[in-house]
């Protein structure tokens, strides 16, 4: 079944109480003329924001179609942890667009992006890594398009991760586990997982984060690189 994203505008509720969906623009295009969907087919829409329905399409046009919305779902799909994968900005920044694709697959509700001592100085188009999340979302059929927020340096990123109850900087210096402390810790606490740059973080970085509740841990091995690191803390985090 295929998804799409719309906004709280395109939803209007008829006399009868039909709720319709209108679809216009990239979608539309997307819908029709990609996906080929025809009169009388089932998709899902989604507003980003946790509201999700399952649509028949029941007019289309090039300009703009209309769905029926016949059942509504509340957070669909969503993971169990709420959790925030924490990247150092690498380059090339396709780097960073993978590891927000997968990891947006893999249930990550939050991204913080930051600029570390060893990180590449490299510039972000957050137009650009708004679109892979949401092509996403839709690809995985969830219901909320994760925040992206960017942090300058590990100053900022331990008082953005102030209000997380647990928080993790993941590198490969420590000999404790990841995976070991999550499968003892209550899924619904919010999280928040640090990875550095290809270098690796700094050891006053990791200092400066372990003195304001930072947990340190392993992926264990091999070594991984920084993108690949990401996914799999991800894949961790929507297991345990």
């Amino acid at each position: 079944m295929e998804q799409f994203i719309f906004s709280g505008d395109d939803v209007t509720t008829e006399p009868d109480g039909r709720k319709l969906v209108a679809v216009e623009g990239s979608e539309n295009f997307h819908l029709l003329r990609v996906l080929r969907l025809r009169i009388g087919d089932t998709l899902l829409a989604t507003d980003g924001q946790g509201r999700t329905f399952l649509c028949v399409l029941k007019e289309a046009s090039r300009e703009r179609s209309v769905c029926e919305a016949v059942q509504e779902y509340h957070d669909l799909n969503i993971s169990v942890r709420d959790y925030c994968i924490g990247l150092s900005i690498l380059k090339p920044v396709s780097k960073v667009e993978l590891a927000i694709e997968k990891c947006t697959e893999l249930g990550a509700r939050r991204f913080l992006l930051f600029y570390s001592e060893r990180s590449e100085k490299t510039k972000l188009r957050m137009d650009r890594l708004q679109a892979v999340v949401k092509s996403a979302v839709k690809q995985s059929l969830q219901s909320r398009i994760p925040e992206i927020r960017v942090a300058k340096n590990i100053d900022e990123v331990s008082a953005h991760a102030a209000g997380y109850e647990q928080r993790f900087v993941l590198h490969e210096k420590s000999s404790e586990k990841f995976e070991v402390h999550l499968s003892g810790l209550n899924a619904p606490r919010t999280t928040m997982a640090l990875i550095g740059p290809e270098g690796g973080f700094a050891d006053s970085e990791i200092e400066l984060l372990t003195d304001n509740g930072f947990m340190s841990c392993s992926l264990g091995s091999p070594r991984l690189r920084s993108e690949t690191a990401a996914i799999k803390a991800a894949s961790l985090l929507s297991v345990y």
